[in-house]
C-alpha cells in the first residue's frame, strides 16, 4: 500500500470516528463526584504551591542581593532560584488549567488557546524536570571534580540556559498537534460537545506512539536515569573520600573546611530527586499502561486515576519544604 492510500485510509478512519461519536451523546463525559473532589484538591494545592514557591523565590532573591564581603552567590542558590521559578510556572499553568478543564469538561476557549495552553502546559512540565537534571549534574561535578567546576562559571550558566531552551523547543509540537473537534447531534445541525485534542493530528498511528514515547522519555525516563547516575556517583565518591581523608572534601581555598555544608547540599539534592521520582512515577506508570492497554480506563476506578494525577502536583509543593528543612 502506498503512502497516499494509507493516508486516505487514516482520514476515512477519522471521519468514521467523528460520525460514530455524534451518535453517542449519552456517553459524553460529565463532572462526577470524584472529579469535583479532584478540582477542590487541585485548587488547594495551587494555593499551597504558589504560596510556598513565591515565598521561597522572594527569599532567594533577597539572599542573592546581599553581597557578602569577598564572596559570590553560591551556585546552589542560583540553581534553586531557577528550580523554584520552574515550579512556579508549572503551578500557575498546569494546576489552574487542569482544575478549570475538569469543571467545564469540554473546551470553550477556542482553537488558539487550545494550542497555546497545550504548549505552555508541556513547557512548564519540561522546565522543572530539566532543571532537576542540571542540579544533579552540577552537584555531581562539584563533588567529583570541584576545582573544574569552580573555575568554570559559564558551565553552570550554559546548562541552565540549555534546560530552558530545550523546554521551549521540545514543547513546540503541541502547537501543531492540538486542535478543536466539535461533536454534533444526530441531525448534524447542533454542536453538543467541543474538545481540545490531538485527534487525527498524526498521519500514522506509530507517529503518535513515537511522539508519546519521546515526551515520556524526556519528561521522566531520561531525567530519572541521569539523577540516579549522578547521585550514585556522589555517594560513591563521598564514601571513598571520607574513608581516606575527610579534608579532601575542602572545596574552597579558604581556611574553613566545610564537609558538613557540602554533605547537607548533597542530602538536599537527593531529597529533591526522591521527591520528583516518588511524585511522578505513579502518574507515568498509568500513562504507560494506557498506551499499551486503552481499556485500562475501565479497569482502574476514577478516584484512583484522580489520586495518582493529584499526587504529581505534590512535587512543586515539596521542593520549598525540602530546602527549608535542610537550610535550618
Amino acid at each position: 500500500m502506498d503512502n497516499s492510500a494509507s493516508l486516505d485510509q487514516d482520514q476515512n478512519h477519522c471521519s468514521a470516528i467523528n460520525n460514530s461519536i455524534s451518535l453517542m451523546q449519552g456517553s459524553l463525559p460529565t463532572l462526577t463526584l470524584s472529579g469535583k473532589i479532584r478540582v477542590t484538591v487541585t485548587f488547594f494545592l495551587l494555593l499551597l504551591s504558589t504560596t510556598f514557591n513565591a515565598s521561597f523565590l522572594l527569599k532567594l532573591k533577597k539572599l542573592t542581593q546581599k553581597k557578602e564581603k569577598g564572596r559570590k552567590v553560591s551556585r546552589m542558590k542560583v540553581l534553586l532560584k531557577h528550580l523554584t521559578l520552574a515550579n512556579l510556572l508549572e503551578t500557575l499553568i498546569v494546576m489552574p488549567l487542569d482544575g478549570m478543564w475538569n469543571i467545564t469538561v469540554q473546551w470553550y476557549a477556542g482553537e488558539f488557546l487550545c494550542k497555546v495552553l497545550s504548549y505552555l502546559k508541556l513547557f512548564s512540565m519540561y522546565a522543572p524536570a530539566f532543571i532537576m537534571v542540571v542540579i544533579s549534574l552540577d552537584r555531581s561535578l562539584a563533588i567529583t571534580r570541584p576545582l573544574a567546576v569552580q573555575s568554570s562559571i559559564k558551565l553552570e550558566q550554559s546548562m541552565i540556559g540549555l534546560a530552558w531552551i530545550l523546554s521551549i523547543v521540545f514543547a513546540g509540537p503541541q502547537l501543531y498537534i492540538f486542535r478543536m473537534i466539535y461533536l454534533v447531534d444526530g441531525s448534524g445541525q447542533t454542536e453538543v460537545f467541543s474538545q481540545c485534542v490531538t485527534h487525527c493530528s498524526f498521519p500514522q498511528w506509530w507517529h503518535q506512539a513515537f511522539y508519546n514515547f519521546f515526551t515520556f522519555s524526556c519528561l521522566f525516563i531520561i531525567p530519572l536515569l541521569i539523577m540516579l547516575i549522578c547521585n550514585t556517583r556522589i555517594i560513591f565518591t563521598l564514601t571513598r573520600v571520607l574513608h581516606q581523608d575527610p579534608h579532601k572534601l575542602q572545596l574552597s581555598r579558604s581556611k574553613n573546611n566545610i564537609p558538613r555544608a557540602r554533605l547537607r547540599t548533597l542530602k538536599m539534592t537527593v531529597a529533591f530527586a526522591t521527591s520528583f521520582i516518588v511524585c511522578w512515577t505513579p502518574y507515568y506508570v498509568l500513562g504507560i499502561w494506557y498506551w499499551f492497554d486503552p481499556q485500562m480506563l475501565n479497569k482502574v476506578s476514577d478516584p484512583v486515576n484522580h489520586f495518582f494525577f493529584l499526587f504529581a502536583f505534590l512535587n512543586p509543593c515539596f521542593d520549598p519544604l525540602i530546602y527549608g528543612y535542610f537550610s535550618q
